[in-house]
């Protein structure tokens, strides 16, 4: 099997989660990589409210989301998590469980981007993995070496990249292509036809 596409992203960004979207539409799972990086890590726990011009920005990239894709559900939301526990939660469902895992990171976008969910709260995570079928996953294990070792290596991975951005994909041959530029100019870069 040919390496994947790294893709790097962080919860917190509306790209991400549009080019998440856009990556289900494709449906090439198997060819990718999904890497949490955290490209704002001094948010808080939990999440406070945004005002005047953070509120603002925040406002505007929810409307550029809308514009280059009208039919994906996207709400404002009241502010952006510290999504350092999410990043972990989901390293740990991928780890632990290969069908669910993804399923979870999916529904962890879709939590933040439609409904306001705070990722950083443990019952808001422990709410997800149970819908995503995650009975078994234990959060107290997001403190093991190896999801701590993980997360880090994705971090420092990113950093290195000269990505400096998410979203992210990085093809095996090295090309990048760093923001959200839409689903054909996405399905262009990975060499898929978009149905």
């Amino acid at each position: 099997m040919p390496a994947p596409v790294v893709v790097y992203s962080d919860f917190n960004c509306p790209f991400c989660y549009a080019l998440n979207e856009a990556l289900l539409r494709l449906n090439i799972a198997e060819r990718l990589s999904w890497r949490g990086v955290q490209h704002a890590p001094g948010l808080f726990v939990p999440m406070t409210p945004w005002h005047e011009a953070l509120a603002e920005d925040l406002m505007r990239e929810v409307e550029a989301v809308r514009l280059r894709v009208p039919d994906l559900p996207i709400e404002l939301p009241p502010g952006k998590p510290n999504t350092a526990r999410a990043i972990r939660a989901t390293a740990l469902a991928l780890q632990l469980d290969r069908q669910r895992g993804p399923l979870f990171k999916d529904l962890l976008y879709r939590a933040f981007w439609c409904r306001g969910a705070d990722l950083s709260d443990p019952e808001t995570l422990n709410r997800l993995a149970a819908e995503a079928g995650l009975t078994g996953l234990s959060f107290a294990q997001l403190d093991r070496h190896d999801i701590a070792a993980t997360t880090s290596r994705w971090q420092n991975d990113w950093e290195q990249s000269g990505c400096h951005a998410v979203p992210a994909l990085v093809r095996p041959d090295g090309a990048r292509l760093i923001g959200f530029h839409g689903c054909a100019q996405t399905a262009r870069f990975l060499g898929v036809e978009l149905e």
